[in-house]
């Protein structure tokens, strides 16, 4: 980096115009600056050396055309910008916008933004802007209670506060990596800043000086984009208005992917004890070897349609065997390797044909068929293809395939190359098919997110911290603007370990990307690679993510406006500052109302988990068991067939039947899982999931709103189902309704109306009644909320089940009335603190182990109380609870850091007194040490 005396220094304001497009700012070292306003809380502020103003930046490539943003700063609304004034005042200049102020020191040339709506400060250089001929530095101020977020996806990385994160295409696909950089970031302050630049950077959130941000990229402009704006949602919703609306995965990309090459390898017959054998349906063991690497053993070449006499080789016969073990599977890449290419003929036109055979079998069973590449997608010359070359226009319109995985060998450049890349496939895929375009990649950018979705690159499975630094590099991502995130499934590499699989498999049922990457690793890649415990898990856990589809979908339509599907806990608990810290970075909520605290640590009980909000109440949805929120839960037991999911009391969850792909959804019926509590209320999203036609207004949504008694109180529930709006084609609007709503007790008074008019329900006399027969209820006792974990789970729940005859849900609105309705049920950590027992004894001897503490860590330790169910330890303000033990590590913690901490204990009939509060630092920097 240049030093001090390399850099210039913008200094003095001489003066502010405004202009007919934009305000002209005159600095008197020279440069020049325009402020062009993009709405009444967004603006560009852009500083020149030389006077010279780009409408974007300069690619890379000269023949990269793709732009970071969508639109040109002259296509807004002039309206805001017309209302909009510069006063000169005595020591600044003061742009006034509708929402927002700007002002700039005459003196120093610095920037403070104000935000009207909350009447705050929410932005302000520390310095002036500094610059050379390949560097450009902003230094802003930084809160104590401040938190940034964006960067990209980071890996193992969401909350950057006190850190550096570098803008910069890696190619690194582990923990500190930089997969796909973004140069956007947002602080919790409220504001967030898009730098418009190609160009690698450093952003520097306070490692250096805690009340410094630092930002820098490799140009001799300053050219950025400030969005203002208190809420993150409309922070994200700014940012995608500027660089393009993420897209809407289609619903068979909710589903796990199979990829693999299916046309390049050969098969040798081996021993069991071969390393890298395979047991296939013949009862005999293969290994697969690549055609450098087969030398002069006897081999057979795989295919995709088996028609070689190599079917047990071929891409079919693995969708028979995802069949075959009752698996979910959405879509496949049959070409997944260097030179593997998809057909044997001597031509492309015949290998295309080839492509469509594969294509015409997999959706007959429901799989949709994608393509990798590693190239360019034309022919060099389109009169003349050979073989070997694509043709992505003919592999869409004839052998209709539908999505596209754009690897590192094509695309690694990254930056405009890379954007550049997707924009071409889009173009491709507009042109050459009417389905929704699907493309997941590395490598991305700022705008990325219009085009594709984003994996994580290449990893090793089989280890535990392939799941640990994913968690935060999800959460991240979609901090970053990017919400389709994934990454292969116990990663392409290794694998081995039963227990890493399924627990891989369990949490990322709660995200966007599954992929199977097979082929690479030490044991096939698929979810029945292990025994019949493993497969029966993993099968129940993608069963989960089918049934939850109308849920998902939902939420992954906000996300191409507002919050992604897999968030950052702060996102629904904007009050809880632990949320924003890396104390929370192990967990999140998909959607609204389901918390998921992956297992990413050998063994069966998970620490830490978060439950936020003191007044909220939690539901372990596998048990029923409730929580008290407020507190982070420790000691939370995980068998191998579970990982802690908790639904939020009063979520409304759409549900389907279970199933296999997007064709076996019974889309005559409608199911909603009710948890009542309160005041709650969720809008149902659909579409035909496969075209692009929601962008011109086909689709619909249904509003459901429920008014309950609170959670262990008696009263009466009010369900209302309003009429659905909207259509798209294939719409099927006669539906039967199931409500699952879950609850304590029978209830002996149900009344239905539609559209006003009572509609007749009865009581149906047992489970099998209630099956057969129409507008009927039915109190069960032992209700699964999965009933692939049958095997696994006992703890069964007690649920009111009403059925509702089959209408039309865009001409009848539902209205459900249950009369002294009650959800009651024992809460663990449900306490009022002035519930003290005299009687139980505060724990004794409580103290810091100091021979224990490291720069991370403190322990601590404590005498035992007989009576104690178990512990509670406040740290910082926040409880630890559920300690069952006398002694306990806090982890996480930032070097040379004070903390506090106090005890109680905890019976089944109340608490005891805090202990004195004990102090504990950990210790310095272990480099600097």
């Amino acid at each position: 980096m240049e030093s001090a005396e390399d850099l210039n220094v913008i200094s003095g304001i001489q003066s502010i115009t405004k202009r007919d497009e934009d305000y002209l700012i005159n600095f008197k070292t020279g440069e020049k600056a325009k402020i062009y306003i993009i709405n009444n809380h967004v603006f560009r502020y852009y500083v020149s050396p030389t006077g010279v103003f780009l409408d974007y930046p300069m690619p890379n490539n000269a023949g990269d055309v793709a732009k970071i943003t969508v639109k040109d700063v002259a296509d807004y609304d002039k309206e805001t910008f017309k209302k909009s004034c510069v006063n000169e005042l005595n020591k600044y200049y003061q742009i006034d916008i509708n929402k927002v102020q700007i002002l700039f020191d005459k003196i120093k040339a610095t920037m403070t933004v104000f935000d009207k709506r909350t009447k705050k400060e929410v932005l302000k250089e520390s310095s002036a802007l500094l610059y050379s001929d390949d560097k450009s530095i902003q230094s802003l101020h930084q809160s104590k209670d401040e938190y940034f977020f964006g960067g990209g996806m980071q890996n193992g990385r969401f909350s950057h506060k006190g850190n550096i994160i570098h803008i910069l295409n890696t190619n690194n696909w582990v923990d500190g990596g930089v997969t796909s950089p973004c140069p956007f970031y947002w602080s919790s302050k409220g504001y967030g800043v898009l730098r418009n630049t190609w160009q690698p950077g450093v952003y520097d959130f306070g490692s250096k000086s805690p009340s410094k941000i630092v930002t820098t990229h490799n140009e001799d402009h300053f050219d950025a984009f400030f969005i203002i704006n208190s809420q993150p949602r409309e922070i994200l919703h700014e940012y995608y208005e500027l660089t393009g609306q993420p897209i809407l995965m289609p619903e068979y990309a909710f589903y796990e992917a199979h990829l693999n090459t299916f046309n390049r390898d050969y098969w040798v017959k081996v021993t069991s004890k071969t390393p890298g054998a395979i047991l296939f349906e013949d009862n005999n063991y293969y290994k697969k070897y690549k055609p450098n690497e087969i030398g002069h053993k006897k081999g057979i070449l795989e295919s995709l349609n088996g028609e070689k006499n190599n079917y047990q080789f071929s891409a079919r016969a693995m969708i028979d065997r995802y069949k075959k073990h009752d698996m979910p599977l959405g879509w496949f890449i049959p070409n997944d390797g260097y030179g593997s290419g998809y057909g044997q003929t001597d031509t492309l036109d015949g290998d295309i044909e080839n492509l469509k055979q594969f294509t015409d079998y997999a959706t007959e069973n429901g799989v949709e068929v994608a393509l990798w590449t590693e190239s360019n997608l034309s022919p060099a010359d389109p009169l003349h293809p050979k073989k070997g070359e694509r043709d992505l226009s003919k592999e869409l319109s004839v052998a209709k395939v539908v999505a596209l995985k754009c690897d590192v060998a094509w695309i690694g450049s990254g930056y405009s190359f890379g954007l550049n890349a997707v924009d071409e496939v889009t173009e491709i895929f507009m042109s050459n098919t009417k389905v929704r375009p699907m493309i997941i990649m590395v490598d991305g950018w700022a705008g990325t997110q219009r085009y594709s979705g984003i994996w994580s690159g290449d990893q090793t499975g089989g280890q535990w911290e392939y799941i640990r630094f994913h968690i935060p590099t999800y959460i991240g991502t979609g901090l970053s603007g990017q919400p389709i995130v994934g990454s292969d499934m116990d990663g392409i590499y290794g694998g081995k370990e039963k227990e890493v699989n399924i627990r891989d498999y369990q949490w990322k049922t709660f995200s966007p990307l599954q992929l199977n990457m097979d082929g690479w690793g030490n044991i096939p890649k698929t979810p029945f690679s292990f025994d019949d415990e493993a497969t029966s898990i993993n099968r129940a856990y993608l069963k989960l993510k089918s049934m939850l589809m109308p849920y998902n979908y939902t939420i992954s339509h906000e996300s191409i406006t507002g919050l992604p599907m897999l968030r950052a806990m702060f996102l629904e608990f904007p009050n809880e500052i632990i949320a924003y810290t890396k104390d929370c970075q192990y967990q999140f909520m998909w959607g609204p109302y389901i918390l998921v605290a992956p297992v990413f640590k050998e063994g069966f009980k998970r620490d830490g988990i978060f439950l936020p909000d003191k007044k909220q109440i939690w539901i372990d949805y596998f048990t029923g068991k409730k929580y008290q929120g407020g507190t982070i839960i420790n000691n939370f037991a995980t068998p191998l067939w579970k990982i802690p999911v908790f639904i939020k009391d009063g979520a409304i969850i759409p549900m389907t039947n279970p199933n296999n792909n997007p064709n076996e959804i019974d889309r005559s019926s409608r199911t909603i899982t009710l948890y009542p509590n309160n005041r709650s209320k969720f809008e149902v999203y659909e579409d035909d999931g496969v075209s692009s036609d929601y962008l011109k207004g086909h689709f619909a949504t249904t509003e459901i709103v429920v008014d309950a008694p609170r959670s262990n109180m008696n009263g009466h529930l009010l369900i209302n189902i309003e009429k659905t709006k909207g259509w798209y084609f294939g719409m099927i609007k006669e539906r039967t309704t199931l409500l699952q709503i879950m609850a304590s007790k029978e209830v002996n008074h149900v009344k239905v109306a539609v559209n006003g008019e009572t509609l007749q329900v009865t009581k149906a006399n047992d489970f099998e009644d209630f099956k057969r027969s129409e507008n009927t209820y039915y109190f069960k006792k032992d209700f699964e909320v999965n009933p692939y974990l049958k095997s696994f789970n006992d703890a069964l729940q007690a649920v009111l089940l009403i059925k509702i005859h089959k209408l039309d849900i865009t001409s009848n609105r539902l209205q459900i009335k249950i009369k002294h309705f009650t959800k009651r049920f024992r809460v663990l950590g449900e306490y009022e603190d002035d519930n003290v027992l005299v009687t139980l004894k505060t724990p004794d001897n409580f103290k810091i182990l100091a021979n224990d503490t490291t720069p991370t860590t403190i322990s601590l330790q404590w005498s035992p109380v007989i009576e104690a169910n178990y512990y509670e330890i406040e740290k910082d303000n926040v409880i630890y609870s559920n300690l069952d033990t006398t002694q306990f590590t806090f982890e996480g913690f930032e070097y040379n850091t004070q903390h506090l901490f106090r005890i109680r204990a905890v019976s089944g009939d109340g608490l005891s007194e805090w202990s004195d509060y004990v102090s504990a630092s950990t210790l310095e920097d272990p480099v600097v040490m």
